[in-house]
């Protein structure tokens, strides 16, 4: 039977009209679609709210009949900035954020998640004229606030920039859960140019070069940005690549004609996972996204597809490394959903192993 998600979109008082409607259309036209989304409105009391611009909009549920959101859906507007005062909408946020699958803001929505608790040691967005406030509401130094984007992809919670960036963040989601056809749908549907098309292909010698600048560039922000040095920069000669694509399937992904990210898969890896290596997995390496797009949930939306590649070849699991020290990476992939199994000790490094099961398959790997 196919899964029916419940989306649930919070209103309040001066709420941003564009900020909740972009959202549920893009939820309910995907339904219309596809039959796997129910979207539905809520406030504290159930009774009409009005927006900023003047509508008075009747919610379907209070929070006392509001059914379990499978996807919460936090709007903005210039209610939210009084809002952050409202002990029980933030009470109810939190509680509902638990017990969802993910979480999208829109604009200063991402106000009332931050007063939730619910963005430490995040990257987040929201309006350009709330990044400041944003940054006074949250308490962890691993929170950043990123400017001048779309939105931010970080697994379950996704937050928007202002207004119409939520039907980017919207349409995102979509295409996380559904698939890149569903969403392109949807936004012709809409009439809405969404540009977020990723086309992923097998990589050829024509784009060792390009793959070669962004395992470059991701070297120099590692040291650059967090002080560790990963991977060397001088290692990244275009042999060096032209060998990984001998030995293994490379892959690229390009948005608009433009290479973003890269990634490749192996079957096997018993030189860092000793006697958990396995037949039934796939190993995901060089992996990396263009630092112009970091912020778009590019990350995200290649490891899901390397995940659908492995399992369409009948594995069970998908399986990477990633060195110990680098705390912020090791955060990255478990908000993706990948469990710790165990570490290898190097000469002066150490990586730490980590796995996803693809489609929920359950796996049995040493945990430790």
């Amino acid at each position: 039977m196919k899964k029916v998600r419940q989306v649930v979109v919070v209103l309040y008082d001066k709420v941003d009209t564009l900020d909740f409607t972009g959202p549920h259309d893009v939820f309910g036209v995907a339904g219309s679609v596809g039959g796997d989304f129910r979207v539905g409105t809520v406030s504290e009391k159930g009774t009409p709210v009005t927006t900023v611009s003047g509508i008075t909009i009747t919610p379907r549920y209070g929070f006392e009949q509001c059914p379990t959101a499978d996807i919460l859906i936090v709007p903005g507007g210039l209610g939210s900035r009084t809002e952050i005062a409202n002990e029980r909408l933030i009470a109810w946020i939190r509680e509902a954020a638990v017990k969802a699958e993910l979480v999208l803001s829109v604009c200063t929505g991402a106000l009332l998640l931050a007063q939730a608790g619910l963005l430490e040691g995040l990257r987040v967005t929201t309006n350009r004229t709330a990044y400041e406030l944003l940054r006074s509401m949250v308490s962890s130094q691993d929170t950043t606030v990123v400017e001048d984007v779309r939105y931010v992809d970080n697994g379950r919670i996704v937050t928007s920039g202002g207004v119409t960036s939520g039907f980017d963040a919207a349409l995102h989601v979509v295409a996380r859960l559904c698939g890149e056809a569903r969403a392109t749908e949807v936004a012709s549907r809409l009439e809405y140019a969404w540009h977020a098309e990723l086309d992923i292909r097998r990589a050829g010698t024509e784009d060792v070069e390009a793959i070669r600048g962004l395992l470059v560039g991701a070297a120099q922000w590692i040291r650059q940005e967090v002080g560790l040095l990963q991977w060397r920069e001088e290692r990244f000669t275009g042999e060096y690549v032209a060998e990984w694509m001998q030995k293994s399937e490379m892959f690229v992904a390009s948005m608009n004609g433009r290479t973003v990210g890269c990634f490749a898969v192996q079957w096997g890896y018993e030189e860092i996972w000793g006697e958990l290596n396995s037949e039934e997995a796939g190993y995901f390496h060089k992996f990396a996204v263009s630092r112009e797009c970091q912020s778009m949930g590019i990350g995200t939306r290649l490891i899901n597809w390397a995940e659908g590649y492995v399992g369409d070849r009948g594995k069970t699991r998908l399986r990477l490394d990633c060195m110990g020290d680098n705390p912020a990476l090791n955060r990255y992939y478990v908000r993706q959903g990948f469990a710790f199994c165990g570490r290898y000790d190097g000469q002066g490094w150490a990586a730490h192993l980590y796995e996803r099961s693809v489609g929920g398959v359950q796996t049995d790997a040493k945990r430790s």
